[in-house]
């Protein structure tokens, strides 16, 4: 029999738009920001999804998706480490389980003028104070 010893669900550049930034260039307008996501949590032995086949026992990558999308239209932080923050609080508090929340925040296009590249962001790794 085979045991599963870690699992993990991953969104990768997920697109929308929000505003953050310093600068009030940035902050005037909607910007289209990338996400990737990856949520590394545990689940009780009789909750397995890899034997129950039910998406209640694992984390719904839609709902995820949506929390991100939610938190990005209700927030508008100077900084992509407090959104990452904000969005990492939101998925902690909704799935039992998590172990760590590892989130990558990009501008696309840059918004710094003069500067050409393709994206700039920040990634962190959270880890919940109380794993459940």
């Amino acid at each position: 029999m085979m045991h599963v010893t870690g699992r993990r669900i991953s969104i990768r550049d997920l697109r929308f738009t929000g505003i953050v930034g310093v600068f009030a260039e940035e902050r005037s307008h909607q910007q289209t920001l990338s996400c990737s996501v990856d949520i590394d949590f545990e689940c009780p032995p009789d909750r397995e999804p890899t034997f129950t086949d039910r998406i209640q026992d694992t984390i719904d990558y839609e709902s995820v998706i949506r929390d991100i999308m939610s938190v990005s239209a209700a927030q508008s932080p100077m900084l992509l480490e407090r959104l990452a923050r904000l969005i990492a609080e939101k998925i902690s508090v909704r799935y039992p389980g998590i172990r760590s929340i590892s989130i990558t925040l990009q501008k696309v296009p840059t918004p710094v003028k003069d500067i050409f590249a393709e994206s700039i962001g920040v990634s962190i790794t959270f880890t919940p104070e109380n794993p459940q």
